[in-house]
Protein backbone atom coordinates (compact mmCIF):
# COMPACT_ATOMS: atom_id res chain seq x y z
CA UNK A 1 0.00 0.00 0.00
CA UNK A 2 1.05 3.54 -0.59
CA UNK A 3 1.36 6.36 1.84
CA UNK A 4 -1.81 7.77 3.24
CA UNK A 5 -2.95 10.92 1.55
CA UNK A 6 -0.34 10.55 -1.18
CA UNK A 7 -1.38 12.00 -4.48
CA UNK A 8 -1.47 9.50 -7.30
CA UNK A 9 -1.73 12.18 -9.95
CA UNK A 10 1.30 13.33 -11.87
CA UNK A 11 1.56 17.06 -12.31
CA UNK A 12 3.07 17.99 -15.65
CA UNK A 13 4.11 21.42 -16.74
CA UNK A 14 2.18 22.75 -19.71
CA UNK A 15 4.10 22.60 -22.99
CA UNK A 16 6.18 25.63 -23.82
CA UNK A 17 4.66 27.68 -26.60
CA UNK A 18 7.29 27.42 -29.31
CA UNK A 19 7.03 30.07 -31.98
CA UNK A 20 8.81 28.72 -35.06
CA UNK A 21 9.24 32.26 -36.33
CA UNK A 22 11.46 33.28 -33.41
CA UNK A 23 12.82 30.06 -31.87
CA UNK A 24 15.89 30.11 -34.16
CA UNK A 25 17.14 33.24 -32.38
CA UNK A 26 17.54 31.28 -29.13
CA UNK A 27 20.00 28.77 -30.60
CA UNK A 28 23.64 28.96 -29.45
CA UNK A 29 25.89 30.85 -31.82
CA UNK A 30 23.20 33.05 -33.37
CA UNK A 31 24.62 36.25 -31.88
CA UNK A 32 28.10 35.41 -33.18
CA UNK A 33 26.69 34.59 -36.61
CA UNK A 34 24.75 37.87 -36.63
CA UNK A 35 27.91 39.88 -35.87
CA UNK A 36 29.91 37.92 -38.46
CA UNK A 37 27.27 38.57 -41.13
CA UNK A 38 27.54 42.29 -40.43
CA UNK A 39 31.34 42.12 -40.61
CA UNK A 40 31.28 40.20 -43.91
CA UNK A 41 28.72 42.64 -45.28
CA UNK A 42 31.17 45.42 -44.40
CA UNK A 43 33.99 43.56 -46.15
CA UNK A 44 31.79 43.06 -49.21
CA UNK A 45 30.80 46.73 -49.37
CA UNK A 46 34.41 47.77 -48.79
CA UNK A 47 35.79 45.54 -51.54
CA UNK A 48 33.06 46.13 -54.13
CA UNK A 49 32.60 49.87 -53.79
CA UNK A 50 36.18 50.83 -52.98
CA UNK A 51 34.99 53.46 -50.50
CA UNK A 52 36.59 54.32 -47.18
CA UNK A 53 36.04 52.01 -44.18
CA UNK A 54 33.81 54.62 -42.51
CA UNK A 55 31.63 54.96 -45.58
CA UNK A 56 31.38 51.17 -45.81
CA UNK A 57 30.18 50.98 -42.19
CA UNK A 58 27.62 53.69 -42.96
CA UNK A 59 26.36 51.68 -45.92
CA UNK A 60 26.14 48.52 -43.81
CA UNK A 61 24.33 50.47 -41.09
CA UNK A 62 21.77 51.83 -43.57
CA UNK A 63 21.25 48.38 -45.08
CA UNK A 64 20.91 46.87 -41.60
CA UNK A 65 18.35 49.53 -40.72
CA UNK A 66 16.25 48.90 -43.83
CA UNK A 67 16.28 45.12 -43.48
CA UNK A 68 15.65 44.95 -39.74
CA UNK A 69 12.97 47.64 -39.83
CA UNK A 70 11.04 45.73 -42.49
CA UNK A 71 11.38 42.25 -41.00
CA UNK A 72 11.47 43.05 -37.26
CA UNK A 73 9.09 46.00 -36.92
CA UNK A 74 6.85 46.20 -40.00
CA UNK A 75 5.97 42.72 -41.23
CA UNK A 76 3.37 41.01 -39.04
CA UNK A 77 2.53 37.37 -38.54
CA UNK A 78 4.59 34.31 -39.36
CA UNK A 79 5.25 32.28 -42.48
CA UNK A 80 3.95 29.29 -40.50
CA UNK A 81 0.31 30.38 -40.31
CA UNK A 82 -1.00 26.82 -40.65
CA UNK A 83 1.04 25.61 -37.68
CA UNK A 84 0.33 28.43 -35.23
CA UNK A 85 -3.35 28.88 -36.20
CA UNK A 86 -2.90 32.61 -36.70
CA UNK A 87 -2.16 33.53 -33.08
CA UNK A 88 0.77 35.70 -34.19
CA UNK A 89 -0.98 37.43 -37.12
CA UNK A 90 -1.23 40.76 -35.30
CA UNK A 91 2.32 40.75 -33.89
CA UNK A 92 5.59 41.84 -35.46
CA UNK A 93 8.72 39.72 -35.08
CA UNK A 94 9.99 42.09 -32.39
CA UNK A 95 6.77 41.58 -30.41
CA UNK A 96 7.03 37.80 -30.83
CA UNK A 97 10.59 37.25 -29.60
CA UNK A 98 10.90 35.93 -26.06
CA UNK A 99 7.09 35.69 -25.87
CA UNK A 100 6.79 39.46 -25.64
CA UNK A 101 8.89 39.81 -22.48
CA UNK A 102 10.79 43.07 -22.24
CA UNK A 103 14.47 43.55 -21.34
CA UNK A 104 15.56 40.02 -22.18
CA UNK A 105 19.10 39.25 -23.31
CA UNK A 106 18.00 38.86 -26.93
CA UNK A 107 16.20 42.22 -26.97
CA UNK A 108 19.14 43.96 -25.33
CA UNK A 109 21.51 42.43 -27.91
CA UNK A 110 19.29 43.52 -30.80
CA UNK A 111 19.11 47.03 -29.32
CA UNK A 112 22.87 47.38 -28.77
CA UNK A 113 23.97 46.16 -32.23
CA UNK A 114 22.56 49.14 -34.21
CA UNK A 115 23.87 51.55 -31.58
CA UNK A 116 27.38 50.13 -31.95
CA UNK A 117 27.11 50.15 -35.75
Amino acid sequence: MGRRGASYYVEAAPPVDVNKNTEWFMYPGVWTTYILLLFFAWLLVLSVSGCSPGAAWTTVNLGHFAITYHFFHWKKGTPFAADDQGIYNRLTWWEQIDNGQQLTRNRKFLTVVPVVL
